[in-house]
């Protein structure tokens, strides 16, 4: 992909040109379109950079006082030059832990699902564990699967299957059997996170939310493969234009994922930066987790790693009807959904985060979780009698309601979205919210109440690495038209036309906007002077090029505090 501008690249870097000994060597970035993201100088053509950081950036004639002998000088040749971008919600743990995970077809209705799950358990007879995603929830009905359809097909050996949304497990009795479980287990968060009964009051091996990440975490472990996918994933990040992350949790599994991290950061090795958190997602962990947070800042904090930020998992998703919904599920009379915390509970938790100087980052996907949220911030900051000194984000955003929506600005309550997801909307979602299908990830009333609004990948299993789902550029594509990427251009699009978003506010989204979130604005997400040095080169242009086709954009040129990382061709 993109071969001539990678070489071109490739031959820039590898011209020498000596820096006079007696003072560092400084690069002069020449006739480029350069995006700063700034409000107050959004184009230059020229940047100067020493030490890492950024002395000047504008017009190449107003910039000739920068220019010196020793200095490196390198023609862009006209190309687009955006700051380097970030990835405000990324798992890259998921990822290496899930580094063997098998994958089902997508199947047209409950019988070929059945067929394909026998095919793959038949595919695979040396496996100890059967462990795959993608069983399809629209044809299981809002009760789920139930495991006696498993145990006809594999009796044996343990199987787990995730939901096509990597939140809700259909598994067979021989797990149950082999993690103790059974008929009087407790569910951390009846309606929402639960083991799923019959009328008998029988477990069926169909388990939602934090239950069933609860208990796949008792099979599953970070092995020296998934370290070295770890490795292979961030090296992607970075080859698609990614500088900077926020790892948002790994659920139970945060220590071996940093330590991993960690280590790669030690060795040099580790390409982007990297901001983490720690994730609360089930009751019993309430007392402790602040101070669990702290204590993996203690230990792995580095050079790039630096983990500083509470993940609160409030509520849960609407495919299993777990999202905390203000009414009721269309096709589910009665149930709302549920967040796992109270207001209070929350308040509380905000208020010592805030002590600690520590952020708060939370999954919020129906609209109560989102008022809920946004009124325990409120209440937080009545109980301060001044605004919170941390930042809080709430991320996904399926729904909020349109009282709720100036809050975020009002609050400074950041909005973390997933403009991959900003597709046309798919029958499951019109069977279970009813009319308010139409207005779901509500971005534009957000921007334009002034809110802090930012962008993510979202990505936790390896084939939507391997498609092309985790890069930036396939968000903004779809951020842009309201459409899949396979969707043809008169094709279905979400929501309202003003949703179809600009690429510059979406580039803002990705740089100024993930730099606010981690509280960096001092250092990343703007080509300012004395800024970081990060930022990538493109060899097409983003903002005149056939947007069907920005997904497939990679830069040709990667640059961290200054220093190029060229991609090799594919």
């Amino acid at each position: 992909m993109f071969r001539i501008a990678t070489l071109l690249f490739a031959s820039l870097l590898a011209a020498e040109v000596t820096a006079e000994p007696s003072e560092p060597s400084r690069t002069v970035w020449t006739n480029a379109r350069i995006y700063t993201a700034s409000p107050a100088q959004p184009w230059a053509d020229t940047l100067v950079v020493e030490n890492g950081r950024i002395l000047a950036i504008g017009k190449q004639a107003d910039l000739a006082p920068w220019r010196r002998a020793g200095s490196v000088h390198r023609d862009l040749g006209g190309r687009l030059v955006l700051p380097g971008l970030i990835d405000a919600h990324a798992h890259p743990g998921y990822i290496a832990l899930f580094n063997d995970l098998l994958e089902l077809p997508e199947a047209p209705d409950r019988p070929a699902q059945l067929a394909d799950i026998e095919a793959l358990i038949e595919a695979h007879p040396d496996r100890e564990l059967i462990h795959a995603m993608g069983w399809d929830n629209r044809w299981f009905g809002t009760e789920g699967p139930h495991r006696r359809d498993l145990d006809r097909l594999e009796s044996e050996r343990p199987v787990i299957l995730w939901d096509v949304t990597l939140h809700n497990i259909w598994v067979n009795s021989r797990v149950l059997e082999i993690a103790g479980i059974d008929e009087t287990v407790i569910d951390p968060l009846p309606g929402v996170s639960y083991f799923q009964r019959d009328a008998s009051g029988a477990l069926t091996g169909y388990i939602t939310e934090s239950a069933a990440t609860d208990l796949v975490n008792r099979f599953r472990g970070l092995d020296a493969t998934g370290e070295r996918m770890l490795l292979q994933y961030l090296n992607y990040l970075s080859s698609v234009g990614v500088t900077t992350l926020f790892d948002a949790g790994n659920f139970g599994a945060d220590e071996p994922v940093y330590a991993a991290v960690s280590r790669l950061d030690e060795s040099g090795r580790l390409p982007v930066r990297y901001f983490g958190a720690y994730t609360l997602f089930l009751r019993r962990q309430i007392p402790d987790a602040i101070r669990r947070l702290k204590e993996l800042g203690e230990r792995f904090n580095g050079d790039r790693l630096r983990i500083d930020t509470l993940k609160i998992y409030l509520d849960g998703v609407v495919e299993s009807r777990t999202a905390h919904l203000i009414e009721d599920y269309a096709d589910t009379p009665g149930n709302r959904g549920g967040s796992m915390l109270s207001r209070e509970e929350l308040k509380q938790i905000i208020l010592e985060l805030d002590r600690e100087g520590l952020n708060l980052h939370v999954h919020a996907l129906g609209d109560q979780a989102v008022r809920n949220a946004l009124d325990s911030v409120e209440d937080a900051r009545a109980a301060l009698g001044r605004p919170l000194a941390i930042r809080v984000a709430l991320t996904h955003l399926q729904l909020i309601d349109p009282a709720d929506r100036p809050r975020f600005a009002e609050l400074n309550v950041i909005a973390q979205f997933t403009p991959a997801w900003h597709g046309h909307d798919v029958p499951i979602y019109e069977a279970a919210l009813g009319d308010r299908v139409k207005h779901t990830y509500p971005v534009r009333p957000l921007l334009d109440s002034g809110a802090v609004v930012n962008f993510s990948s979202d990505v936790y299993f390896p084939s939507e690495w391997h498609d092309g789902s985790a890069s930036p550029f396939t968000g903004m594509q779809v951020g842009h038209r309201r459409q899949y990427r396979e969707d043809a251009p008169d094709g279905p699009r979400s929501g309202p036309a003003s949703e179809r978003l600009s690429l510059e506010v979406l580039v803002d989204g990705y740089t100024r906007g993930g730099a606010w979130q981690l509280g960096q604005e001092a250092e990343l997400g703007t080509l300012e002077p004395g800024k970081r040095a990060d930022f990538i080169v493109l060899d097409q242009d983003l903002f005149s090029m056939d947007p069907s086709r920005i997904h497939e954009l990679r830069p040709g040129l990667v640059v961290v505090d200054g220093m190029p990382r060229g991609n090799p061709p594919d």
